[in-house]
């Protein structure tokens, strides 16, 4: 299961308050930017600006180097508090996306999942959700999303887990409402990414919502607190840091 991580975007930190923000009163001083290419719906992001200018230019900058889009322009920023950008699934259609601000990242994303199917947009998708209270050493991480089967996941699993990642680890979090979502707390520059889940009697599937991966394998649980996860691409051991703040 490590190694599926790494192939899909492949200090130790609880993850709890990484998945779920302070409220932006609690907010440090960091600014937040998103930026998108109308057009290509390519899209950048940061949450470790010390001012608004050098926040818009990171934002610019890592959308057009996804692509070398030319049209790239600034969506949303602000300081102490969730900036977040829905897209169509792939990139599919230009110009239907939406944005939305809020004190958490959950809300954030719903209201950019909001003005995107107001948009016209499709099926849509979370694409970034950065706060200014995210640790500046990690990429921000995606809020669980929409759209899974309540009851798909057997209840052992449903809580965050972790995995040794050598210089940090990757957190975990699986969601009794059929949905998952993967961060990175290592140096390794793994993008966050999330969707949906299931599991019952030792066997799982995983499917992607912003990355081109599905997969389906077997685990075992070790106790309450650990379980050995075997996917096409490896086998490794979670542990648990935390229950699921969303059963």
């Amino acid at each position: 299961m490590r190694r599926l991580f790494k192939a899909v975007g492949a200090g130790v930190l609880l993850a709890a308050f990484a998945l779920s923000p302070l409220p932006a009163a609690a907010q440090g001083n960091l600014w937040v930017a998103i930026a998108v290419s109308p057009s290509k719906l390519d899209y950048g992001g940061t949450h470790k600006s010390l001012s608004q200018a050098e926040a818009v230019s990171g934002a610019l900058q890592e959308c057009q180097l996804q692509t070398g889009a030319t049209d790239c322009k600034i969506v949303a920023s602000g300081s102490g508090q969730c900036e977040a950008l829905a897209t169509t699934p792939a990139k599919s259609v230009s110009n239907h996306y939406g944005v939305g601000s809020a004190a958490t990242r959950d809300a954030a994303a719903a209201g950019a999942l909001a003005e995107c199917t107001k948009q016209g947009g499709i099926n849509c998708i979370t694409a970034i959700a950065v706060c200014s209270s995210d640790d500046p050493r990690w990429a921000s991480p995606l809020p669980l999303p929409p759209g899974g089967n309540p009851g798909s996941v057997d209840l052992k699993l449903v809580g965050i887990w972790k995995l040794d990642a050598g210089s940090g680890i990757w957190v975990w979090q699986i969601s009794a409402n059929g949905t998952y979502t993967f961060h990175s707390e290592a140096l390794d520059g793994t993008p966050p990414h999330d969707g949906t889940f299931t599991a019952s009697n030792g066997k799982y599937t995983l499917h992607s919502f912003v990355t081109f991966w599905d997969d389906q394998g077997t685990y075992t649980m070790q106790g309450s607190a650990a379980v050995s996860m075997t996917g096409k691409l490896g086998t490794g051991t979670w542990v648990r840091i935390a229950s699921d703040p969303n059963p």
